[in-house]
């Protein structure tokens, strides 16, 4: 095979995949990283945007940040060990060839997320801080001969962002806060593509839909600087309650990148007569979502505390997905995504075991993004999902604690039944099957006091 850069279907449907990939880790509902806190995991971050736990709840509420006297700093990060499979499956091209190839496997690998946290009392009524995170993204992987290899192969996505923000004490009961993101994504992906079906579309003879000897592969890299806000609100209405309000803005943004393909003799002669499969840019344009999180913290007994979060991200924004292409022989891809705004619930608990050892556990629902099988691809096998968390903190010193968390998270079985005459995947050909998810994620957290 040679190399050549791409366009028409790898580029469209790599591009589109740079958008939602994180759903194949099932942690948070469409392609959010929930794992922001080590303390929280603990109650499955119930009631984190009260605050309380550690600096790290100005993720979910800036306004937490006058919870915090002196200085302090907070380091973590979280093992995201996912198990994320396709079977029962079945596949075939537009003109009802049969597509072979084995099951996904684990298209999940490992992930190991950080997060970075510092707040700074500059008086007794203002307060600094700064969150260094990664919001969006993971990785996936699944075999070059797989069943499904037309609509995913490979994703990658990265985010780092990163947010400086002040809150306001009015008085006793009330805290406001706020913050300005700049963050930016860095993505690749690949996929494979049925040359025999668009050469046969086209009329080149010698193609054979489905044939894996005929396929190509594309890679597409791209990147982009987004900017956006946060606003929070906190509440304390009697010493034993807080209650905290946040807000995560949407963000912009506008992904340009190149791509390359490998082309097989066949697709080398298909390129020569479209003129389609020659070098050129692409570029797409999303809204990621904003949030808006509710948390409660009230403490029943000396020893327990009880929390509760309600949180609501826009997921609809993600409507649908336009690649527009540089050269003007290939048409722009248009690919349905159809998302529906999402709810988290949470419930947990604290127990003070000891003055220096605290005790957690929670449970979490995630409501999914993608409203039927139509819409569940491989870079996309989006579901409800169940957490259980455990964790405990520990006070190594009066100014040093470590903070670790268990969770394990259920997902029912997903249908995916992606029909070649829906728009976009006439290239990509019939896709059946079921996706079963669950995760386990590990995560530890050092923080001082100074």
């Amino acid at each position: 095979m040679t190399q050549r850069s791409i366009g028409i279907v790898p580029a469209a449907a790599t591009i589109a995949g740079v958008l939602i990939i994180g759903a194949t880790a099932a942690q948070a509902a469409g392609f959010a990283i929930r794992e922001q806190s080590s303390a929280a995991q603990g109650t499955s971050f119930a009631g984190v945007s009260a605050g309380g736990d550690n600096v790290s709840s100005i993720f979910y509420n800036p306004a937490t940040l006058t919870l915090y006297d002196g200085i302090n700093m907070s380091g973590q990060f979280s093992w995201i060990i996912p198990d994320v499979e396709f079977g029962e499956s079945s596949a075939s091209t537009i003109t009802g060839a049969p597509i072979t190839g084995g099951n996904s496997g684990n298209i999940g690998p490992q992930a190991l997320v950080p997060a970075f946290y510092a707040s700074w009392q500059v008086s007794p009524d203002w307060f600094l801080g700064l969150a260094v995170t990664a919001p969006f993204g993971l990785v996936t992987s699944a075999d070059s001969g797989w069943i499904g290899r037309y609509h995913g192969l490979g994703s990658r996505l990265r985010t780092y962002n990163v947010e400086p923000m002040v809150a306001w004490k009015a008085n006793e009961w009330l805290s406001i806060g706020g913050g300005v993101q700049v963050q930016y994504s860095d993505a690749r992906l690949t996929s494979a593509i049925d040359l025999g079906t668009i050469g046969t579309s086209q009329g080149l003879p010698g193609g054979n839909p489905g044939d894996p000897s005929q396929d190509g592969f594309a890679a597409v890299e791209g990147d982009d600087w987004s900017y956006g806000y946060s606003l929070g609100v906190l509440l304390t209405p009697r010493p034993d309650t807080r209650i905290g309000i946040g807000y995560r803005s949407s963000m912009d943004v506008d992904l340009e990148g190149d791509a390359e393909f490998a082309l097989s003799t066949y697709g080398e002669l298909l390129s020569l007569l479209s003129g389609a499969l020659t070098p050129t840019g692409g570029s797409a344009s999303i809204t990621l979502p904003e949030m808006v999180t509710l948390g409660v913290k009230h403490d029943i007994t000396p020893t327990w505390t009880l929390g509760a979060e309600v949180a609501w991200t826009r997921w609809s924004r993600f409507d649908e997905l336009v690649v527009e292409f540089d050269n003007p022989a290939q048409p722009d891809e248009l690919t349905r995504e159809n998302w529906e705004d999402s709810y988290f619930l949470a419930l947990g608990a604290t127990y003070k075991a000891r003055e220096d050892l605290r005790l957690r556990a929670g449970v979490a629902f995630d409501e999914g993004v993608v409203p039927s099988s139509d819409f569940r691809t491989p870079r996309i096998p989006d579901a409800d999902r169940y957490w259980f968390s455990v964790g405990a903190g520990y006070d190594l010193t009066e100014s040093m604690t470590i903070d670790t968390a268990y969770t394990h998270i259920y997902s029912p079985k997903a249908n995916v039944r992606l029909d070649a005459t829906d728009p976009g995947h006439e290239g990509r050909g019939d896709l059946n099957g079921t996706f079963t998810s669950s995760a386990d994620i590990l995560t530890a957290s050092l923080s001082m006091k100074f």
